[in-house]
């Protein structure tokens, strides 16, 4: 028989929900001894933590917990309904009649009990990426409007959207909430997050393999740079690429990032990364947005892209010198890998023009708008970088061999470097 343990960080969660709601059994729960933990309509609260933590279950615990007044889908549109006239990229996006009608019609969307749990405990532990979620959610709907996604199209996409970051429940949130940045090693604990997600749809749900497939791919990017699994671009679910898109405009959106340049810019400077249908449609929503107050001072945003190119080819070389010495096939697959795509990221920078410092007057240099623009150019790749340093680290570790990650760890740390003045 098989025995389920219980996530310490879900567990401790669900247990601070408790605090405020109601979560009773909704069957008796018992221990892999038969030792009869909960009754059938008994609450948990906070005294029960050791007994489900330190006993296995024969079933996991959230399949077999309910809450009262739990979130649905319903929930998350009409919270993306009211921020539509909250934020004004969101009405730039998603306030046409098509879009608003898509969400009013996802109210009557339903999850099971047991994703209710989960999305309410979401909510409660962390309300800002419980907003983000929304913002997610409405860009969605917008995007599906535009493109005239079918109707069940849509129907998956509001679901997927509205649960893709329920892993993030299992994360120790120190890792979720640090302000500073991860390493490629703690790194490794979040980016399970999707898979996380994908395998409760799965075994808690009966809900179409279309939804826990663009939970577990709304971080893959076509281009395979995305995690967790670095999926190719055929691999991966159409819809995972929409929700992509929404996600990555969601996180400058949520930050306050919002000048429809900004957000071009991060879907635009990788062509091959995103899903263009969808990243066009917001581009294009979000172009009368206008640009960002200029903030950036002095020349240090050429410097640091000179640097930042120098990194990026250094890097490269030394993933060719282990493809051509290392006896590892899965070595030598994952820095080719990295390698092809180390050289689609400083083509990119070259293409935009900020390496040409030389041939820029005084007056140009001198431009904060300009400078501006070169800031977050030097902040879009190295953020890239460093994503692909952890992606490199997240393959490599699951060789279990110390030598290798030897062999590759100078590469990572190069990668994962924040340009100098940047942080």
């Amino acid at each position: 028989m098989t025995a389920y343990s219980s996530n310490r960080h879900c567990v401790e969660k669900l247990l601070g929900l408790a605090d405020s709601h109601t979560i009773v059994a909704t069957e008796d729960i018992y221990d892999d001894q038969g030792f009869k933990l909960l009754a059938k309509g008994a609450a948990i609260s906070r005294e029960m933590q050791d007994r489900l933590l330190l006993r296995k279950l024969r079933a996991p615990l959230e399949s077999s917990l309910t809450v009262e007044g739990g979130l649905s889908v319903a929930d998350v549109v009409g919270g993306a309904l009211d921020l539509i006239g909250q934020i004004p990229e969101l009405e730039a996006v998603a306030g046409a009649r098509a879009a608003r009608e898509i969400l009013r019609d996802g109210r009557s969307l339903h999850i099971p009990p047991p994703l209710m749990l989960l999305l309410t405990c979401a909510r409660h532990a962390d309300p800002a990426s419980y907003r983000r979620t929304q913002i997610v959610t409405a860009l969605c709907a917008g995007i599906a409007a535009q493109l005239e996604a079918s109707p069940g199209e849509t129907q998956m996409l509001l679901v997927a959207s509205a649960l893709h970051d329920l892993g993030e429940i299992y994360i120790n949130p120190e890792f979720l909430q640090r302000q500073g940045r991860l390493t490629p090693r703690e790194w490794k604990h979040v980016a399970t997050h999707p898979h996380v997600g994908q395998l409760l749809i799965r075994s808690l749900t009966s809900l179409p393999h279309g939804v826990a497939a663009c939970v577990g791919q709304h971080h893959e990017r076509h281009d395979g740079s995305g995690y967790p699994a670095q999926l190719a671009r055929e691999e991966q679910h159409f819809l995972a690429g929409w929700i992509a898109v929404a996600d990555a405009a969601a996180a400058l959106i949520a930050r306050g990032e919002t000048c429809g340049d900004r957000i071009s810019l991060a879907l635009r400077i990788v062509p091959e990364e995103f899903e263009r249908a969808p990243a066009d449609v917001l581009i294009r929503s979000l172009r009368a947005r206008g640009k960002a107050v200029p903030v950036a001072t002095g020349s240090a945003s050429v410097e640091q892209a000179q640097r930042l190119l120098e990194r990026l080819e250094s890097a490269g070389d030394g993933l060719n010198a282990l493809v051509a010495g290392s006896p590892v096939g899965l070595v030598v697959e994952v820095c080719h890998k990295a390698a092809h795509l180390l050289e689609g990221f400083a083509k990119s920078l070259r293409a935009t023009g900020i390496l040409d410092a030389a041939v820029l007057s005084g007056e140009d240099i001198a431009d904060q708008g300009l400078l501006e623009e070169m800031r977050q150019i030097v902040s879009e790749v190295t953020w890239r970088a460093r994503n692909l340093a952890r992606n490199i680290y997240l393959a490599v570790d699951a060789l279990k061999d110390e030598t290798v990650l030897a062999q590759v760890g100078a590469i990572i740390d190069l990668l994962d470097a924040a340009p100098e003045g940047a942080e």
